[in-house]
């Protein structure tokens, strides 16, 4: 364990958590955006990297992105991840009140006691699971997927035919190319570019990152007018000691929340939430301005990732977006998540756990130090940020393949995801439906093969499991059955919109028959996976249908309706991203942006002549130099070549 320590610290390895930890602080400023999206745009930098640096970065950086999203939730009340929206109830009206510097120091506190205690019970799972993990046999780990999978469908929306839905339709789209099994060509479509399949990252940055992006161009402000921070930071250090029972059973239930696949960040602030109002005597001041609301939430929220790293090493099985993009990190530097992780691999497990302590310390230090400075990043105008997030995600997808059609994927998946976000479906429900497709149909392939149904039945943890699997999706169908809309004029101006709300699960519902069809003639291990994941989809696609056409209160929804006014259309959005994706694939990357930032400056941020060559010399230059030091040449435009290096 100590010579991880030594690893990390006597090399270049302690650098790149560095980075990561501050990159994660920027990605939980910035509202919305979460872990997945920013560890969707590190990892095609971590390709080729020694093991121990990249996991330092990635590790880094997810360790961070609650830390980060304390700011601005206190100061703006708009929470900048998933985690941190209960931190608005008390954080925000404590900030109205000239007690921001307190709330965030007392935020900052509970954070890394929460990540450090998320660390240490990581390390004594891990210690304990060498003896666990030798009960499970091929079986096991088959339902220890469809645990993942039905928790992540049942517990990730109002509605359990969505999730259902949506993370079938991540694993259709993983099942594209190669039929593991038996070598056949499935679902390609008869094109070369889809024989190895689809590419994950471009998938990812569709779904995840372009929503994001269309919603920040659409509501064309900046984040705040004047974030001010007050007096009060030796007093919310206080407060957190004088409530350390609070923090250290927050970040009990962190940790065994985490671990659950299928709940993780999304709702575990509200559950320490609600905890943390019940379990107190005064309960006057919660929702007005309560420092123990703050602190309950942070240090919750920090040790969420720990707990969650105990499924995702030593099974493969993620239970949040950004775990499920870890374990793609993983697979991508060479290491295979399971029971190697406490044998061959033990030194890079302990190296993790290492970096999650150390990046708490340091975003929870940076953040005590820089506060004001971060904070300042709200005052950034939307119209500034939105080209660099374009130009970093069409880089960072050029970086894995270099082929520009991966460029009109992010499109297409982009306004998936746009729809997903605005109708209900789940977006973590498609990636890690994406994420376990292989794992699930080779776990099931072996599983149908070596065992009859009987000796898989008869098999303790396997029934365990599956009583579990039953229990949880029967406990979501009776809960949805249960409830009941009243009447008002929100629910009212939602099913005005149902019309749209029906484009999705139809477009679904016509993508999974197409895949039965096409998959009929392949051989029966070839089509088993496929037929099954679209008959499931298939299925629950049917049903929100026909919830939709009853009004059914579970299925409705319409964040148009419910959420922010947006001043700018979604066509015009849409024709700014075709824009840039033309732009670079016909001039090449670097040209290609440079054109498109200049002309996106120009027109909607209203730049100076000088502020836009300052923009286009600074971005593109950025990543001139991150291409130089990979010693990864981006691909040639189409229409002409204007790559820098051609040049010398």
């Amino acid at each position: 364990m100590f010579e991880a320590f030594q690893t990390l610290t006597g090399t270049s390895a302690i650098l790149d958590l560095v980075f990561g930890a501050l990159l994660g602080l920027v990605v939980g400023i910035l509202p919305a955006l979460g872990g997945a999206a920013g560890l969707s745009l590190l990892i095609p930098f971590i390709y080729g990297m020694d093991p121990s640096a990249a996991m330092a970065m990635v590790i880094g950086m997810l360790a961070t992105v609650s830390t980060g999203d304390t700011i601005t939730s206190v100061l703006l009340g708009v929470p900048g991840s998933a985690s941190s929206q209960a931190t608005v109830l008390d954080g925000f009206p404590m900030a109205k009140q000239g007690q921001a510097a307190r709330a965030l120091s007392a935020g900052f506190l509970s954070s890394v006691i929460g990540g450090l205690f998320g660390a240490i019970v990581l390390t004594l799972t891990l210690q304990s699971a060498k003896q666990v993990i030798l009960w499970f046999g091929i079986p096991e780990i088959l339902m220890m997927i469809l645990f993942g999978v039905a928790s992540v469908a049942a517990l990730s929306g109002k509605s359990l035919a969505k999730g259902v839905a949506i993370c079938a339709f991540g694993m259709v789209v993983a099942s594209v190319g190669f039929a593991p099994a038996s070598g056949e060509q499935r679902l390609d479509l008869g094109l070369f570019y889809l024989g190895d399949g689809l590419p994950l990252i471009a998938c990812v940055i569709g779904v995840f990152v372009v929503p994001e992006i269309v919603d920040l161009i659409q509501q064309n402000r900046s984040i705040s007018d004047r974030p001010s921070l007050g007096n009060g930071t030796r007093q919310g250090v206080i407060d957190v000691l004088r409530n350390k029972w609070i923090v250290l059973r927050s970040a009990t239930v962190g940790c065994l929340i985490g671990a659950m696949p299928g709940v993780g960040g999304a709702v575990v602030d509200w559950i320490v939430y609600g905890q943390t109002v019940r379990s107190a005597k005064d309960k006057s001041k919660f929702g007005k301005g309560d420092v123990r609301g703050v602190i309950g939430v942070e240090s919750s929220n920090n040790a969420v990732l720990g707990g969650a790293l105990v499924p995702t090493l030593l099974f493969g099985v993620p239970g949040s977006g950004s775990t499920a993009l870890l374990l793609s990190a993983l697979i991508l530097i060479g290491i295979q998540p399971g029971p190697g992780m406490l044998t061959q691999d033990i030194d890079l497990t302990y190296l993790m756990i290492w970096s999650l302590a150390l990046a708490n310390i340091l975003g929870a230090g940076a953040c005590f130090l820089f506060a004001r400075h971060l904070a300042k990043l709200t005052l950034i105008p939307f119209a500034w940020i939105a080209p660099f997030l374009i130009v970093a995600i069409s880089f960072a997808t050029l970086q894995i393949n270099r082929d520009p059609r991966d460029l009109f994927l992010i499109l297409l998946f982009g306004v998936i995801g746009v729809a997903m976000r605005r109708f209900g479906f789940s977006r973590p429900a498609f990636l890690i439906g994406f994420v376990l497709q292989q794992n699930l149909e080779k776990s099931l392939y072996q599983t149908a093969q070596l065992y009859s149904l009987t000796e898989f039945l008869s098999r303790p943890i396997v029934l365990v499991l599956l009583v579990v699997v039953l229990a949880i999706l029967g406990n979501s169908i009776k809960q949805q059955l249960a409830k009941s809309a009243e009447p008002s004029e929100e629910i009212d101006r939602i099913r005005q919109t149902r019309p749209a709300q029906l484009v999705l699960p139809a477009l679904l519902a016509v993508f999974f028959a197409a895949a039965l069809w096409m998959v009929k003639d392949l051989q029966p291990l070839g089509r088993m996976f496929p037929m099954v994941a679209g008959g499931f989809g298939l299925a629950a696609s049917a049903v929100v249908l026909l919830q939709l056409g009853r009004g059914a209160p579970s299925a409705l929804e319409d964040s148009h309706v419910t959420g922010p006014r947006y001043s700018v259309s979604f066509a015009h959005t849409a024709a700014w991203l075709v824009a840039a994706v033309l732009s670079m694939a016909c001039f090449g990357f670097f040209a290609g942006a440079a054109l498109f930032i200049a002309a996106f400056l120009t027109v909607e941020a209203r730049a100076k002549p000088l502020a836009v060559v300052a923009g286009v010399v600074g971005i593109v230059g950025v990543y001139l130099f991150l291409t130089y030091q990979s010693g990864t040449f981006l691909p040639d435009g189409w229409v002409l070549s204007l790559n820098p290096w051609d040049y010398f």
